[in-house]
């Protein structure tokens, strides 16, 4: 399989991540900490998984890892944002599901990231 297609995906998806959750930086006072922390995951998310790009199960694993950090930090803030991050969470799982996959498949699609972008929305939310 070219190596380009899950380079593709994977760059496009980590930007997605990126862009829903930058916003975090104006933030409630009970989610200040949890929402700085939710970036900064989210920018060592993005600047490691390059790194991975042509490996799939690498790079499905390092979207497991980073729903998982998600939630950790979500956690640590109200339940809006810790409903947000569980939803993130669970599309970065779901993600992480079908990088895996490309491994295996001989005509990859790129992955929906609607569900990445509508919970980045819901942190966005969360952490205004």
């Amino acid at each position: 399989m070219s190596g380009a297609i899950p380079r593709l995906i994977g760059t496009a998806l980590a930007v997605t991540a990126l862009g829903s959750t930058l916003a975090c930086g104006i933030v409630g006072a009970d989610n200040t900490e949890a929402c700085d922390n939710i970036e900064k995951v989210v920018q060592d998310f993005t600047a490691q998984s390059v790194k991975n790009v042509d490996d799939p199960a690498a790079l499905g694993k390092s979207y497991h890892d980073l729903a998982n950090d998600l939630r950790e930090e979500g956690a640590k803030g109200d339940g809006d944002l810790e409903d947000a991050t569980k939803d993130l969470g669970a599309a970065y799982d779901k993600l992480g599901d079908t990088v895996t996959a490309l491994a295996d498949n001989p005509n990859p699609t790129i992955p929906d990231s609607g569900e990445v972008t509508a919970a980045g929305a819901k942190i966005k939310n969360a952490c205004e």
